[in-house]
């Protein structure tokens, strides 16, 4: 794949790599250009194979016309199949689970994504390309200017609380204290009572026994 093409073009590129080094690079279909094949195909006044390939001649990222005849017919039309699936054309538990996904890949928590609903927030005519043509030095830029303007114009914005964030991410923690053993105390009176005299003998014996096998296995460690 050209990193220089994907980088340059506005829209996100694929690629698919066949047997005897064939590969395609394309983009996927807009909801406007999905609904129009969406109905071709669920019309049945042409044939699948045709409507593939015209997909494939949308969306492939270069010029049809310099494609080697040689290529299978085969693979355009499999590459313009994959590319309408891609598009929107999975099952409705695909969808949910794509949206899932993006919910795992975009927390709504992260600072990211705190600053970028900021911006928004601030300069409404922005949209998500535009945040990511930014660099990060303007990327950042635009968010403290979106934060100056929300302090001034909306009471109820709360800046991005930098210290808090520092503190938790860096800051020291604070050592947990060892928890002491309870020590253990024997009533004999009690125990007397409850065991009888040679209960409680028998009872410290094995007590004595048990501290004594403790105190060497924690010798040897």
């Amino acid at each position: 794949m050209n990193i220089k093409k994907v980088l340059e073009n506005k829209q996100e590129l694929y690629s698919i790599q066949f047997e005897s080094n064939i590969s395609f690079e394309f983009r996927l279909l807009k909801i406007k250009e999905f609904n129009l094949f969406a109905r071709l195909l669920k019309g049945g006044n042409l044939p699948p194979f045709f409507v593939y390939e015209e997909i494939f001649n949308l969306c492939f990222v270069g010029a049809i016309e310099y494609l080697p005849k040689t290529i299978p017919v085969g693979y355009i039309i499999s590459t313009g199949e994959l590319i309408y699936q891609m598009s929107g054309g999975e099952s409705g538990v695909e969808f949910l689970l794509n949206i899932a996904n993006e919910r795992q890949a975009a927390p709504q928590n992260s600072i990211y994504e705190h600053m970028k609903c900021t911006i928004f927030w601030a300069f409404s005519s922005l949209c998500l390309k535009d945040i990511e043509e930014m660099t990060e030095k303007e990327f950042i830029r635009n968010f403290v200017c979106a934060e100056n303007l929300l302090i001034k114009t909306k009471p109820e914005y709360k800046p991005l609380d930098l210290k808090a964030i520092y503190d938790e991410l860096f800051g020291e923690k604070p050592k947990e204290t060892e928890s002491k053993k309870p020590e253990v105390v024997h009533d004999i009176n009690k125990m007397e009572q409850e065991l009888g005299y040679w209960g409680v003998k028998e009872a410290e014996e094995r007590f004595i026994e048990e501290e004594i096998n403790r105190i060497k296995a924690s010798q040897k460690r």
